[in-house]
Formats: C-alpha cells, sequence, structure tokens
C-alpha cells in the first residue's frame, strides 16, 4: 500500500510503500528515490508514529504556509524535512541510508509548492486509517 509520494510522477521523487505489516508497530516498506541523475530503491522498517507525526506536522505546514515537516524514521534510513517560505515554495531536503546504521547514504534536494501537499496528506491519511499509529 502507497503511504506516501513526493514530487513527480516518473522523477523527481520520493515513494514510500508499505509491504505489511508485522503487527508491533513496524511495518516493511519500500523507499523508491529518483533525483537528479541518481535513482533506486531499497526496504526498510519504518514505525507507524513515524507516518503519524509527519501528517500531523505536514497538515499544520499547510495552514499555516510556513514552518516545517519532518519525516524520520526510528532507524535513520530516511529523513526528509520539507520547509516551506511565505510564498508556498517548500524546499525538500533528505537523506536516504541503504542499511541501518552502516550503510550508504545519499542527500538529495526536492523543490515542490504548497499544491503538491494536498494529494501527500490524502495518502498518508488513507494509509494511517489502515495501519493506525502505535507506539513501539
Amino acid at each position: 500500500m502507497l503511504a506516501f509520494h513526493i514530487g513527480g510522477e516518473n522523477a523527481e521523487y520520493v515513494r514510500v510503500t508499505v509491504l505489511g505489516n508485522n503487527g508491533d508497530g513496524w511495518l516493511p516498506a519500500r523507499i523508491e528515490i529518483a533525483v537528479g541523475a541518481f535513482g533506486g530503491s531499497y526496504k526498510s522498517d519504518l514505525t507507524s508514529m513515524a507516518f503519524s507525526r509527519f501528517a500531523a506536522e505536514l497538515r499544520e505546514l499547510y495552514r499555516t504556509v510556513s514552518g516545517s515537516a519532518v519525516f524520520t524514521d526510528y532507524e535513520g534510513q530516511l529523513e526528509m524535512q520539507l520547509a516551506c517560505d511565505i510564498r508556498g515554495h517548500i524546499r525538500l531536503k533528505g537523506q536516504a541510508m541503504d542499511f541501518a546504521g552502516t550503510g550508504n547514504r545519499l542527500a538529495f534536494e526536492l523543490n515542490l509548492d504548497q499544491t503538491n501537499i494536498p494529494p501527500i496528506l490524502k495518502s498518508l491519511e488513507s494509509f494511517l486509517e489502515e495501519y493506525p499509529a502505535r507506539a513501539v
């Protein structure tokens, strides 16, 4: 199940797809990234709380058109900060790590605007209905 997709359809995007539910608040996921000349995917285990926090912060960023929203998982395999300026421009700065703790790292940036936020929120809200936040 798609948790969220940020950016373009075929390029300049980050996509997180949950592959199942371990029943313990941890969700196996596939993370796909296509930025500039780089593209790839890797598997990670993410917590349902990470999605819930991100959705809440993203909702507030969209409402106020200011501040930032952060997605970070417990093991640091995907970290993203979306920061909004007064004109509604959003800069996503992120880092991906293919193996928890000792993996290779990819730093990336995407430029978005506030109109990109509603579809991301819609995906996250649908996702959280199926996989409610659960402390681990």
